[in-house]
């Protein structure tokens, strides 16, 4: 099966979904996600029982004994009514708690709800995942169809809770650099496009062989690779100790963590936790070198619900996610986060409390303003993003960026439009921190003065309004050429009288 014929397929299942009743793409998403887990755990199990064969070992399958009924092949074909009641009755009992060594399976199966109607609809949608060979379709392309999937919670105008465009997340994570060894972490991590686009970032920069250029729909150039160049204890540490999300909605948790599996990558450090309240478990505790997030731009937040170590306590959940992020940094950490504008311009004592942190606590290396609508269809908000560095000195200038177009049409319903596109410029520039039409670097000092203001219109530019002075020479040239046409004028209706 192509590619394309499996978009199409994935879009097949959630219109059958959605015209049974079950139109919440979340809910959808569960259902689908949960079906496709249970075909492909067949697939891997029959490949690990063949390898273990050809090399002469004994391998105990979770299908051994009385659990050969779970398998993919065996309920598949019993008559729907039958089949209903399995699934309905066992099949989801089975994944939560009969496959050993799998937290990460564990943890998704635990919170799903079986909701799908009726016989005649799992009937139908099984028919249409039987086709399905996973062990036949690339990581890749696997991870490009649950992609495919998650886009329709954007569609469905869930944009804010759940999904950030990727070319945002693909821009900020080439600004970032991330590299293995690090451990990255983003404590509101929605569907985990941050750390599924830092996971293929990293593998790209360690590859050769299986080295892919590609283009976005809006024409941005990136890379994908498969990591040939990584050591197996590289391997170890991407899987084990590189990459934590955490998010206090277990829909989205539950998506993520099928996101990442079906992306080849772990989801044993990805769990429903409240980041700004905090637990009682390790994760408080720790530090991390690379935090990357999109976190919820509106929501007010109980003080009395706060972890006691944030710098600044107010009930603006995006001020709270930036205080955490400044406080949860390494030494050397640094931080890509996405931000309302408001909180760059506020006169609020929280925002400007938290600007101040910034610049005094954090090295703030830029401030990229994005274009109104970059969430469209789904919300309006004027959107930035901001670097921060936890180098040990204050902020002595900031770069700022003025993106106006991002390979998209502005409006509602947003088009791609790769001729008009600032994204390569502003990843060209920033190495350097380049000034030109679109950037330009400002002096703490200036900032200090204005009230801490970030906002990168607030320091633009402008020539628009600018009196251009020509030359008075060129004038004085022009004046007598006027001068003369004017004499020689007056000559002309003399001789006429």
């Amino acid at each position: 099966m192509s590619k394309d014929e499996l978009l199409k397929t994935v879009d097949r299942l959630a219109d059958k979904f959605f015209a049974n009743g079950i139109v919440t793409p979340t809910a959808y998403i569960e259902q689908i996600s949960f079906l496709f887990f249970a075909k492909m755990l067949e697939e891997q199990e029959n490949d690990k029982i063949q390898a273990n064969k050809l090399m002469g070992k004994e391998y105990k399958s979770v299908f051994d004994g009385e659990n050969e009924k779970f398998r993919w092949s065996m309920f598949s074909v019993l008559d729907s009514q039958s089949m209903f009641k399995f699934a309905r009755d066992d099949l989801l009992k089975f994944l939560s708690e009969e496959i050993e060594n799998r937290d990460d399976v564990k943890k998704f199966f635990a919170e799903v709800r079986f909701l799908i109607p009726d016989a005649v609809l799992l009937s139908e949608v099984v028919d249409i995942i039987s086709k399905i060979e996973f062990n036949k379709i690339d990581t890749d392309v696997k991870g490009d169809m649950y992609e495919h999937l998650t886009s329709r919670l954007a569609v469905a105008g869930r944009i804010g809770a759940f999904r950030t465009p990727r070319h945002i997340i693909r821009t900020i994570v080439k600004m970032i650099d991330p590299k293995i060894g690090q451990t990255i972490c983003d404590p509101a991590c929605g569907t985990a496009g941050f750390l599924l686009t830092a996971y293929e970032y990293i593998k790209s920069q360690n590859s050769k062989t299986t080295l892919e250029d590609l283009t976005a729909e809006n024409g941005d150039k990136y890379r994908r690779g498969k990591g040939d160049l990584l050591g197996e204890k590289d391997w170890e540490t991407l899987q084990g100790s590189t990459f934590y999300g955490f998010d206090v909605s277990p829909d989205s948790i539950k998506i993520a963590i099928m996101n990442l599996l079906l992306h080849g990558l772990s989801a044993n450090n990805v769990f429903r936790r409240d980041s700004l309240a905090g637990t009682s478990d390790d994760y408080d505790l720790m530090n991390w070198d690379v935090i990357l997030a999109n976190p919820p731009f509106a929501g007010d937040v109980s003080l009395e619900r706060l972890r006691t170590t944030l710098p600044i306590k107010a009930k603006d959940s995006s001020i709270l996610f930036v205080s955490l992020m400044i406080e949860s940094l390494k030494n050397d950490g640094i931080c890509g986060v996405i931000v309302n504008e408001g909180l760059l311009f506020g006169r609020n004592k929280s925002a400007i409390a938290l600007r101040k942190l910034l610049l005094e606590k954090m090295e703030l290396q830029a401030v990229v303003s994005l274009p109104q609508g970059v969430f469209n269809p789904y919300a309006g908000v004027k959107t930035s993003f901001v670097i921060f560095k936890n180098t040990g000195n204050p902020t002595a200038k900031v770069w700022f960026y003025d993106v106006e177009n991002d390979g998209y049409t502005k409006g509602t319903n947003r088009k791609p439009n790769p001729t008009k596109n600032d994204l390569p410029d502003l990843l060209s520039n920033w190495p350097e921190r380049k000034a030109s039409e679109k950037s330009w670097t400002v002096d703490v000092d200036k900032i200090i003065k204005n009230d801490y203001i970030l906002s990168a219109s607030t320091y633009k530019k402008s020539v628009d309004n600018a009196v251009l002075h020509r030359d008075p020479r060129e004038i004085l040239v022009e004046i007598k050429n006027i001068n003369s046409e004017y004499i020689n004028s007056i000559k002309n209706l003399d001789e006429l009288v």
